[in-house]
């Protein structure tokens, strides 16, 4: 992904200025507008789009003027997305917008909703004006201070009619990784990541994560078995109202990736205490070399445990029906 270097900050509006395009666009629509199918602005509006997206993120306060958008509800309450691990999730540990919306070429899209706990983001947008199609879908990216958020994660995404349709975004970001409690995450929506530095479509969405850290519980591991010559050491797990995060140290010959490509290739699943499997859901590694050794820092997510406890295990399936398993307990 190419780094996004846009400076959000640097910008200034006049304020002067935007109020007074503001208030000419009230008057002339309130002389002028006419219902109809597409919505046609006047100067005055499109000039007050350009100096809002040229701030690199939306004004609720100034949005009341852009398009409307029909109702659909929770976007993260949809049935298509039941199985995001959002279902689990309070209604007041949800942001949400009922203006925040960008419009380009015809093309609107707005974030509706946004979820932040210490397994990742979730953004729930809607997109007017354009088709849900293979060939061109609009993803979010996720950035902090100006600079992309690495991690592992995934979109669906739900028709409502032909120009119609919802999306659904959610990030894990990499082990090591670390944000405040509060803080505006960078969200830019695109259709074609290669032109991600030149989309119109840039969000600044107020976050925290205060009331799921309520709800979140960690439980520091820090057990490893050794299976010849590989490791696995489990570090530390989360427990968060939307998933399960386990992080782990995995070495293992550095003739794994030579085989692979440059990839060891394997499969992980948690077992919890009730004895069921649970296959995971993002998967991300960092890695590094060490003598004739690989280490991989990975953090994998799995769905949400509601009440974690007793007797857990995380199991690696490797090449040869190979298995590296440790067991742990949860208090």
């Amino acid at each position: 992904m190419k780094a996004y270097e846009d400076d959000f900050n640097n910008i200034e509006v006049p304020s002067e200025q935007v109020d007074m395009v503001i208030q000419k666009a009230i008057n002339k629509g309130e002389r002028h507008l006419k219902v109809k199918r597409r919505i046609i602005m006047s100067a005055s509006v499109a000039l007050l789009c350009a100096c809002i997206l040229g701030s690199g993120f939306v004004s609720t306060s100034m949005a009341r003027v852009l398009v409307n958008i029909p109702f659909i509800g929770s976007v993260f309450e949809r049935e298509k997305f039941a199985g995001s691990g959002l279902e689990n999730v309070a209604s007041n540990d949800i942001v949400k917008f009922d203006d925040m919306q960008i419009t380009d070429h015809g093309i609107t899209v707005a974030i509706r909703e946004a979820y932040y706990d210490q397994s990742g983001f979730a953004v729930g947008y809607v997109v007017s004006g354009a088709e849900l199609s293979d060939e061109k879908i609009f993803h979010a990216n996720f950035y902090y201070n100006g600079r992309p958020i690495s991690g592992g994660g995934g979109g669906s995404y739900d028709k409502i009619s032909d120009e119609l349709y919802v999306g659904l975004q959610q990030h894990h970001p990499h082990a090591g990784l670390s944000f405040p409690d509060s803080f505006e995450l960078e969200v830019v929506l695109t259709d074609d990541l290669n032109k991600i530095k030149e989309s119109p479509y840039r969000f600044k969405i107020p976050v925290s994560r205060s009331s799921a850290d309520e709800k979140t519980k960690e439980s520091l591991v820090m057990k490893a078995v050794d299976a010849g010559d590989r490791t696995i050491l489990v570090k530390k797990i989360l427990f968060t109202p939307v998933a399960t995060v386990v992080e782990y140290e995995y070495t293992h010959p550095i003739g794994d990736r030579k085989k692979d490509g440059g990839v060891d290739s394997y499969d992980v699943k948690l077992i919890n205490g009730s004895g069921v499997e649970l296959n995971p859901g993002s998967f991300s590694r960092e890695g590094s070399k060490n003598g004739e050794k690989w280490i991989d820092n990975c953090r994998v997510d799995f769905p949400a445990i509601n009440e974690p406890a007793g007797n857990m295990a995380l199991e690696l399936l490797l090449p040869e029906d190979h298995r590296i398993r440790v067991n742990f307990e949860i208090k």
